[in-house]
């Protein structure tokens, strides 16, 4: 429907027949997409020619490193050293939290939907508040917080944070995707014999897997490129994550690693990019909520 819109006010403006006008649509929407694609990816493009080259090399402008320019060096770098630690901690969190989002957000969101309780609808809406304060008010108590019950400069500190942060959505998502599930595939399971647990397990579980993947996906992205809770919550160098581990190292002055950090930059870029062009499809139905 909106592509025949657009036809119609192509071929108003310049009075053109259906063909032409068309034509001109298929070519401008090529064009933009082209477009698109070369802002997206170029920064990703000079960042990974670069971090091929040799320190010399990357002083002159070139597009591509020639073989006296082309190193594996600053890749072979990061087996040790401190930013190999950086990416083990940020995996490290970053798993641990998708996992904690998946498991919460299941459970939670399939008591919203399955469950009656007085304020159901005003819980509900009371989660989202979370979203309205930013990272840096909540991580300073977290400090304070942490620091008194032991959780300060550990993983599992930084863990739970994250997920809290993740959970309003994650919820939300959940329990309006359970939702559309009807209950009487669950009550069928319950005549069959089965627990509510293993109905929840058998039933809703695999019906849910989009959902699962969607929520999986925004927690990711929020624990792999999270800055400000590992800067307040991991002050230690040995326990802090990629994104504060390099802003320390480039902090150092003239003298970083630029070469690792570009490496590290490439590595920590590509792992999402993979994650959202592979589950895409998963993606895109986890956020396509059907009619109940």
């Amino acid at each position: 429907m909106s592509t025949d819109t657009d036809h119609d006010a192509v071929r108003g403006v310049f009075g053109l027949d259906f063909r032409t006008a068309d034509k001109i649509y298929q070519g401008a929407l090529l064009a933009s997409a082209v477009m698109f694609f070369v802002i997206i990816m170029f920064p990703i493009y000079w960042m990974f020619q670069s971090s091929l080259k040799t320190r010399e090399a990357r002083r002159a402008v070139t597009w591509l490193p020639s073989g006296e320019t082309f190193t594996l060096q600053y890749y072979e770098a990061l087996i040790g050293g401190d930013v190999a630690l950086y990416l083990f901690n940020s995996a490290v969190v970053t798993l641990g939290t998708i996992v904690c989002v998946i498991v919460v957000s299941l459970v939670a969101g399939y008591g919203l939907a399955r469950l009656n309780f007085g304020y159901k609808e005003d819980f509900a809406r009371f989660l989202l508040f979370g979203y309205m304060f930013s990272p840096i008010v909540l991580g300073l108590p977290l400090y304070l917080i942490w620091k008194q019950i032991g959780l300060l400069n550990t993983r599992v500190g930084l863990i739970i944070a994250l997920t809290a942060i993740s959970m309003p959505f994650s919820v939300w998502l959940m329990w309006k995707y359970i939702q559309t599930i009807p209950e009487a595939m669950e009550e069928s399971a319950w005549v069959a014999g089965a627990s509510r647990w293993r109905a929840f397990r058998d039933v809703i579980v695999p019906q849910t897997q989009p959902a699962i993947i969607a929520a999986a996906l925004f927690a990711f992205a929020l624990a792999w490129n999270d800055f400000t809770f590992a800067k307040i919550l991991l002050p230690r160098n040995e326990a802090t994550t990629f994104a504060p581990g390099i802003f320390r190292l480039i902090s150092q002055g003239y003298g970083a690693p630029w070469g690792d950090v570009l490496a590290a930059s490439m590595l920590t870029t590509v792992p999402p990019l993979l994650f959202a062009y592979f589950l895409q499809s998963y993606l895109l139905k986890g956020f396509q909520i059907r009619s109940l």
